[in-house]
């Protein structure tokens, strides 16, 4: 019999953790930000040079009767990426809005969720997709980490292939600057001269 192996999960490089029960059905709001040491391990993390500044603003409250949070957004970034051409640094702004929603699925089913798929079967046989807030993320031991939360929406903000203004990727992924383009010839000028070598005039 093969016993199962717990594996240790890994830390993160930024934690902002709340009790889930601190979220009411009244709105609130939390502002986070990583200190030096943790914006060098997410630079660590994202696999880029440098995270220069990061704040994120959040809201949270519980909806559907108290089963569900709904976290709301905004963070802003400074961030600092090498160029996949050049390979020189690349200072970038980002900053995105973004939302999330949560439930204890171990006290809840997502009742929503389960009049879908009845709806469906009944229908067609077919699953629907469920929206993400009909569908939510298990909260985990009773807590919400605000740092992993806005961390995954960083990370789809950062761009996977960062390229310096003016500078795009050419065959054989030779550096390539972009170059106003140069005046159109007239389209019969190549065939006039193939004419012209034919007949000696070159």
């Amino acid at each position: 019999m093969t016993l199962p192996v717990d594996i240790p999960k890994k830390e993160l490089p930024w934690s902002h953790i709340i009790q889930a029960d601190h979220a009411g059905t009244d709105i609130k709001n939390v502002t986070i930000e990583p200190d030096e040491k943790q914006r060098e391990a997410l630079a660590e993390h994202f696999d880029i040079l440098a995270i220069d500044n990061l704040k994120a603003d959040l809201t949270f409250k519980r909806e559907q009767g108290g089963l569900i949070i709904h976290v709301t957004g905004h963070f802003s970034a400074d961030i600092q990426q090498t160029c996949v051409v050049t390979l020189d640094p690349i200072h970038s702004h980002i900053e995105e809005d973004f939302e999330a929603w949560y439930g204890d699925l171990e006290q809840a089913v997502s009742f929503t969720k389960a009049k879908q798929q009845k709806d469906a079967l009944r229908q067609h046989g077919e699953t629907p997709i469920v929206p993400e807030k009909d569908d939510p993320e298990p909260i985990e031991d009773g807590k919400l980490d605000l740092g992993d939360i806005v961390m995954q929406f960083v990370s789809l903000a950062i761009d996977p292939f960062p390229q310096k203004d003016g500078v795009e990727l050419g065959e054989g992924d030779v550096p390539e600057v972009k170059e106003p383009a140069p005046e159109r010839k007239n389209p019969f000028a190549k065939l006039q001269e193939w004419k012209d070598k034919q007949h000696g005039k070159d």
